[in-house]
């Protein structure tokens, strides 16, 4: 499984990517450690089709001239979450699956990010994400190509989940598909709508 550093992906991008920017800015790549991408307007999907190509761990994800990526309805239906301002999430992985509380981050342009210690029981990750963190720094973030659904709306979201750091963090990619409520302080209304 391919680890790659931040100098590395530098050095694969200025050699591979760099001159795309002109044609292909803001599309989400497929970078393999020999110069192998593919590029797609749909990230997730773009993370599917690498795992296939190129094998699970063989690739890392970038976005074309920005060098980071992080960043069906029915009937309305609704959960609350007392523990604010978290909200429970189910995830899974191949067959591994479980629920646990995520801190509602609005600040996460991500779908899930899970404690690292998870990869111990998840084995390779499918492969590698450049990730911005809230303070500017940047790090490499393992990734899996899972489904994350918030608990009570039975809604599986195809998502790239993070393994980065030690907490449960729901992001963007989850929370921006529903009318999510930051009651006063006090709880977490996550609507379908």
């Amino acid at each position: 499984m391919w680890k790659p550093t931040i100098d590395e992906v530098e050095r694969l991008y200025e050699k591979h990517v760099k001159q795309l920017e002109e044609t292909h800015w803001g599309k989400f790549l497929a970078l393999t450690p020999d110069g192998r991408y593919i590029i797609s307007d749909d990230d997730v999907a773009i993370f599917a089709e690498a795992m296939q190509q190129f094998g699970e761990g063989n690739f890392i994800l970038l976005r074309v001239g920005e060098r980071d990526v992080d960043i069906l309805r029915q009937a309305n239906l609704s959960v609350t979450s007392n523990l604010y301002p978290f909200v429970e999430v189910e995830w899974a992985v191949q067959q591994f699956r479980q629920q646990d509380w995520a801190y509602a981050d609005t600040g996460f342009e991500g779908f899930l990010n899970i404690p690292s210690a998870f990869t111990q029981m998840l084995g390779n990750p499918h492969g590698a994400i450049r990730t911005r963190m809230a303070d500017g720094s940047v790090t490499i973030s393992e990734a899996y190509l899972g489904t994350v659904e918030i608990v009570g709306i039975h809604e599986p979201i195809l998502s790239r989940i993070l393994a980065l750091g030690s907490e449960f963090l729901s992001g963007r990619r989850i929370l921006d598909r529903y009318r999510v409520t930051f009651d006063r302080g006090q709880q977490v209304i996550v609507e379908r709508v």
